[in-house]
């Protein structure tokens, strides 16, 4: 693999290290995998399997936390394993479902808890982990985590730990063409349909206060959150973590992404370079329903996302009370960033659903 924008697909410091890779794994897997396309997996999910069997050793020591942290740290390898191998679906699958089951193993032992919730949904499952910040004192405000195209609920936990610092609880999903959902909904164009169908459930939480829930979305998640936003106001807040108005910028993106759509979408003509449903995908539609307060993160040497989309974010959503931010240094998702910009975040949602400061 001599393409640089390829190789970066794989190894994407910023984004693993933000979200809790360690960093001398990072440097055992660059030199471990002198090629990606072959070695990635099997050193990632050996990472996966060691990871695992501390955890188990640490539970039957009685160390619950430890034991929490390190089975979710084994189920983020898992997902760093499989994330970008499109070219090999049964391993990317067993990948999938193998991430899948540590994240299970590990939710009820994280600080706070997760509890999976399953949804359902028109035939289909939403699965989902609901986090409730330690000592809150009646219904609590919520932010909704979606991720991206292969970003998935598994992947959130850090971020999740930012929300519940901050008083929010955090419920994180996969919607069709994610994680566990793919395997029963392709990516489609109605994701919104299914974060409303979230909000039902967290109307029904005693837990949750419903009229301060928010939403985040990472990546293409950057689009799922503010159309989400716009079709469904009972959103008090929204943030695009990165920019995402349509997707009129697929041609020119690495084609390791490429490859992504098309995959979750369940596309089989590989060599496609488009197709009427990833048109589909596209704000213009309902951006002037959106009227809750939205933040836009984006990183001006995003290769994936180009600045026209923060420009569209600007004509378009005309009734929003709408913040921009674009970071000078940041990549996508301003992932060279993370340390500054994932905090800011959850402040900016803290703030606007009466988190804690």
């Amino acid at each position: 693999m001599s393409d640089p924008a390829e190789v970066k697909a794989f190894l994407n410091r910023g984004r693993m290290l933000a979200d809790g890779i360690p960093w001398p794994d990072l440097e055992r897997a660059e030199s471990a995998a002198s090629d990606p396309e072959t070695d990635w997996f099997d050193f990632w999910m050996a990472r996966a399997d060691r990871y695992a069997a501390l955890g188990e050793r640490t539970l039957g020591e009685s160390h619950r936390t430890s034991a929490g942290e390190l089975l979710w740290l084994a189920s983020l390898t898992a997902h760093y394993a499989q994330y970008m191998w499109f070219h090999d679906r049964e391993r990317r699958e067993f990948g999938q479902r193998r991430k899948v089951d540590l994240f299970d193993r590990a939710a009820s032992h994280l600080r706070p808890p997760g509890e999976r919730i399953e949804i359902p949904f028109e035939g289909a499952t939403i699965p989902g982990y609901l986090r409730l910040p330690a000592g809150g004192d009646g219904p609590v405000p919520c932010c909704v985590l979606i991720g991206g195209l292969e970003g998935t609920k598994e992947e959130s936990h850090r971020f999740e730990d930012l929300c519940l610092e901050r008083g929010l609880a955090s419920f994180s999903f996969d919607g069709p063409g994610q994680g566990e959902m793919f395997f029963e909904v392709k990516l489609r164009p109605d994701f919104e349909r299914y974060s409303s169908a979230v909000l039902d459930e967290l109307e029904s939480r005693p837990e949750i206060d419903s009229g301060r829930i928010g939403v985040l979305g990472r990546s293409l998640g950057g689009h799922y959150a503010p159309k989400s936003a716009a079709c469904d106001d009972r959103f008090a807040a929204c943030c695009a973590w990165g920019a995402c108005f349509d997707l009129s910028d697929l041609d020119s993106m690495p084609a390791r992404t490429r490859a992504g759509f098309l995959y979750a979408t369940g596309i089989e003509d590989t060599a496609a370079a488009r197709h009427p449903l990833l048109d589909s995908l596209d704000l213009a539609p309902v951006a002037e329903r959106a009227t809750c307060p939205i933040l836009v993160v984006h990183g001006r040497h995003d290769v994936i996302f180009s600045l026209e989309q923060v420009d569209k974010f600007r004509r378009s959503m005309v009734n929003a009370e709408l913040e921009v931010q674009v970071e000078r240094d940041g990549d996508h998702r301003c992932h060279n960033m993370g340390h500054v910009v994932r905090p800011r975040m959850a402040d900016w949602l803290a703030d606007r659903l009466g988190g804690r400061p």
